[in-house]
């Protein structure tokens, strides 16, 4: 007399298959879902980092230029404002090897934008008037993303240019 056993335990090699299939299918659907979502986190700070910085840098202009009693010199890359305070005078702005730099009174220069974020095309022009009623200064730069060995990604790319200007307010 044979006797089965009617709670096998275990799986069938179909049952297995099955499972397996499914697996399979929810990864498949599942990891470009992840991918997309790592990309894009990637590039959300990207973005945030070179658009941060570069408004940061168009506030400080507008309010070193506007709280400034004169201005000394404009050149396409520096220019040189004149202070009441003794400690900032002159405050010198400049724009070079990808950074914006600024320098007050004796003090060292400091640059203004992060080392992940570049400037390039930056320039001032001065719009002062003829008989020096009104001082006014336009900047314009192009800020880009700066992360060494990650050109090629294109979540790590990113440019925004910015157009200001400000006038010294104690005329």
């Amino acid at each position: 007399m044979k006797t089965t056993n009617k709670y096998q335990r275990g799986f069938t090699f179909i049952e297995l298959i099955l499972y397996v299939a499914i697996v399979t299918m929810m990864l498949t659907a599942l990891v470009p879902f992840a991918w997309n979502i790592i990309e894009g986190g990637a590039k959300s700070a990207t973005q945030q980092e070179v658009f941060s910085t570069a408004r940061y840098i168009s506030e400080r202009l507008k309010y070193e230029i506007r709280n400034s009693t004169g201005i000394n010199s404009v050149s396409s890359t520096q220019i040189s404002l004149i202070t009441n305070d003794a400690a900032t005078n002159p405050t010198v702005i400049s724009s070079s090897s990808g950074a914006i730099t600024i320098k007050q009174g004796a003090s060292s220069p400091v640059a203004l934008n992060t080392p992940n974020a570049s400037v390039s095309a930056f320039t001032f022009t001065d719009y002062t008037s003829g008989d020096n009623a009104t001082k006014h200064i336009q900047f314009v730069f192009t800020m880009k993303a700066n992360y060494p060995g990650a050109i090629k990604r294109q979540e790590f790319n990113e440019t925004t240019t910015i157009e200001g200007s400000a006038e010294v307010r104690t005329n």
